[in-house]
C-alpha cells in the first residue's frame, strides 16, 4: 500500500491499494475512488455500545469506519486548509489523534478510543475523544493551518489552546485545566480551559482550531 500527498490549498492523500490491500477511515471524507475498490463497514470493536453511542451523541464521532478495499486508488480530504503528514508507526508503538483529524490508516493499525475529561466549565463541558492507532502500518492524518511538532522531555508540561492538539505519543499525559485570567478572584472567575501536556514523548500541534469559525 502507498500513500501520497496531493499539496494544495486544501489537500488531500491518494492511497494506492494493491491486490486485496485495505484501508480505513471516517465515513464522508472520502474525495473520490476507481470503480475496482470495494466498500465495507469496519466495527469499531474496541470501543463498545455505550462508549460508541456517547462518542457519537456528545462527541460527533462516528460509530462506525470505512473500509476500502483493492486493487485501485482512493483519495481522501478533509475539506479544509492545512498540511498532511503520513506516520509510519511501528509494532508496538501508539499515537492519540485528535477527534476529526484521521484521514486513513492501513488494516494492519488497531483502533481504539481515548476520552479526555473537560473542567466542567462552559464551552467544553463533556471533554473530548482522541483516536488511539496502534502499529504496525501506515496512517495520513490531516492538520488545519500548519503542523509545529516537538518532543516534550520526562516531566516537561506545555499548556495549550484545546483546539491545537493534533496528535501526540500515547505517553504524553493529556490533561484539561483551568487557566486564570490575570489575578484575584475575577481572574479565576474569567478563566478559562486550556489544554495540559506532560512528556516524554513527541506531541505535533495545528495552528487552526477546526472547531472554530473562521472567516
Amino acid at each position: 500500500m502507498d500513500l501520497e500527498i496531493v499539496e494544495g490549498l486544501v489537500p488531500s492523500v491518494l492511497a494506492t491499494l494493491n491486490g486485496s490491500e485495505s484501508i480505513y477511515g471516517e465515513a464522508g471524507i472520502m474525495l473520490y475512488k476507481e470503480p475496482p475498490v470495494g466498500v465495507g463497514r469496519k466495527t469499531v470493536k474496541s470501543a463498545g455500545l455505550l462508549a460508541g453511542m456517547e462518542r457519537v451523541s456528545v462527541g460527533g464521532m462516528p460509530f462506525f469506519l470505512t473500509e476500502f478495499t483493492g486493487p485501485g486508488h482512493v483519495a481522501f480530504s478533509r475539506d479544509g486548509v492545512g498540511e498532511i503528514r503520513i506516520l509510519e508507526i511501528p509494532a508496538g508503538q501508539e499515537i492519540d489523534i485528535m477527534e476529526g483529524s484521521l484521514l486513513c490508516a492501513s488494516n494492519s493499525i488497531g483502533y481504539a478510543m481515548e476520552y479526555v475529561k473537560g473542567t466542567h466549565r462552559p464551552g467544553r463541558i463533556v471533554g473530548f475523544w482522541l483516536d488511539r492507532l496502534s502499529g504496525p502500518g501506515k496512517v495520513a492524518i490531516h492538520g488545519y493551518g500548519n503542523i509545529i511538532s516537538m518532543t516534550l522531555a520526562p516531566k516537561e508540561t506545555i499548556t495549550t489552546d484545546l483546539g491545537a492538539l493534533l496528535y501526540k505519543d500515547a505517553g504524553v499525559q493529556a490533561k484539561t485545566a483551568n487557566l486564570p485570567f490575570g489575578s484575584g478572584l475575577l481572574g479565576k472567575f474569567e478563566s478559562f480551559e486550556v489544554l495540559e501536556l506532560t512528556g516524554p514523548g513527541q506531541v505535533a500541534l495545528q495552528s487552526i482550531d477546526p472547531k472554530q469559525p473562521h472567516y
